[in-house]
């Protein structure tokens, strides 16, 4: 199984472990690798969508599975032997990696289905949705703040402000499907295959957290 909480920092270990020189240009390299990681994603994530464990499968190639056999560990480690001269982000966490790549989908794709009949929906509710997905966005990234942070319940709090939202979305997309637009109807069949699954990765998420939690509490 996909290994979405991945190691974090709580302990705030990363404070003296890379010492950066690297000037703007360095960081803007860098940061625009760490998009390709995203557009890798979301490649492999289209490629298996018609696979019933495509999440798995995915996480699998991304090198995020969490039973690797001899010859897949040895790789991963020669890998990170390899950027170890590269400092810890965010931007590296596998939670954020499909968060926002499921995410940035579902944005991009309602612009472009949106302008295919701008005359037969309203600003009003094509800004609500868009609105929808963005808040749904941001309750993801905090939470891979905290979890980064190590900070159990309350990235189980922010993830059950994020599933609302998802909920919210997935009942604006039940609307919008009486319309009978057909872009709008093409548009609401894919997203809700994204949006369960975003919802499949935060329950992960949780059901870990409120597990390492338990653990926390019982060895204090």
């Amino acid at each position: 199984m996909a290994d979405f909480e991945y190691e974090s920092n709580s302990d705030s270990e990363w404070d003296d472990s890379w010492e950066t020189i690297w000037n703007e240009h360095d960081w803007e390299v860098y940061l625009a690798s760490e998009k390709d990681q995203v557009r890798k994603y979301q490649k492999l994530y289209n490629k298996l969508a018609r696979n019933q464990n495509r999440l798995d499968e995915v996480a699998l190639i991304m090198g995020w599975d969490t039973n690797p056999d001899a010859q897949e560990q040895e790789a991963a480690d020669n890998a990170i032997e390899a950027i170890s001269d590269q400092p810890y982000t965010l931007h590296k966490h596998p939670l954020y990696v499909a968060s926002k790549a499921l995410h940035d989908w579902l944005t991009d794709r309602w612009s472009q289905h949106v302008s295919l009949c701008s005359e037969q929906i309203s600003a009003v509710s094509a800004l609500k949705i868009q609105n929808t997905i963005s808040q749904s966005e941001q309750y993801g990234l905090l939470a891979v703040t905290a979890l980064d942070l190590g900070d159990y319940a309350l990235v189980i709090a922010y993830f059950k402000r994020g599933l609302s939202e998802i909920n919210g979305l997935l009942s604006q997309l039940n609307d919008l499907e009486t319309k009978n637009i057909a872009p709008l109807n093409a548009y609401s069949k894919h997203a809700k295959i994204r949006l369960f699954d975003i919802r499949e990765i935060w329950l992960r998420v949780m059901s870990d957290c409120r597990a390492a939690a338990t653990r926390r509490f019982e060895e204090e």
